[in-house]
């Protein structure tokens, strides 16, 4: 928690999850406290979200926020960013990212003065969701070790299928994230790395949206599937893989 900052009382439960599974709770400076820590041991963060979920699906709540260790963010702004998300009635959403972090991708960087933002999907380092969104993607969360493509692939499928598509970027908080982006060639123990994992679940999701038919437009799937479109990014990572880099 070193890197929240209690400016304010929390308007929400705090929760930690100590993946190491030792079963150890934090030790807390004073002014900050937490409802209380998962310990259980995982491999990566997909897993991470699968015993999230098993753990929530109990309490009573409407948007849970995924926040990564690395991230800076105060109390204050989390309030606030949920009081906007009721304002909206949003779905899922998550605080813009600072000019000054490390990040991936330029579309999530804060514009100051900007409104909400609609997008089509949110990034994995730090979403909020439905209580009913979250949950439905668990049996997908066990079988994706890294979490990639949990957040552009499969949680726009969940939404589109419980017809809860108000999905925003909101630029009046932002959240730091304070160390480099990895590449995701580690390899797991299913023998893939992140990218692979990636590829198998938008295989996947692909087929399901055909198969249940669901309402996806053109710029939608274009956006956030690259349907039709020449995936460079993909070529890259593939040659890197192959001459072992």
């Amino acid at each position: 928690m070193k890197h929240i900052a209690f400016d304010a009382i929390p308007a929400f439960r705090p929760i930690l999850f100590n993946y190491s599974g030792n079963g150890s709770g934090p030790k807390l400076p004073d002014g900050k406290n937490i409802a209380d820590c998962i310990s259980v041991k995982t491999e990566f963060k997909g897993v991470l979200l699968y015993e999230a979920c098993k753990y929530v699906k109990s309490l009573d709540y409407k948007y849970i926020g995924l926040l990564d260790d690395d991230q800076a963010i105060a109390v204050s702004g989390l309030n606030r960013l949920l009081e906007i998300a009721e304002q909206q009635k949003l779905d899922v959403f998550q605080p813009a990212v600072s000019a000054d972090s490390y990040y991936s991708h330029a579309m999530f960087v804060q514009k100051y003065g900007h409104s909400p933002e609609s997008v089509h999907w949110v990034e994995i380092m730090s979403p909020f969701l439905r209580k009913e969104i979250f949950e439905s993607g668990e049996a997908f969360y066990k079988a994706n070790i890294s979490s990639y493509g949990v957040d552009r692939y499969l949680f726009p499928y969940l939404q589109q299928r419980l017809n809860r598509c108000n999905t925003a970027l909101i630029h009046e908080v932002s959240i730091r994230h304070l160390k480099p982006v990895t590449d995701g060639n580690k390899k797991f123990s299913n023998g893939l790395d992140a990218r692979q994992e990636g590829e198998l679940l938008r295989k996947k999701i692909l087929g399901l949206i055909q198969s249940e038919r669901l309402n996806f437009s053109e710029e939608a799937l274009q956006s956030i599937y690259e349907v039709g479109q020449v995936r460079w990014q993909k070529w890259k990572y593939d040659l890197k893989r192959s001459l072992g880099m």
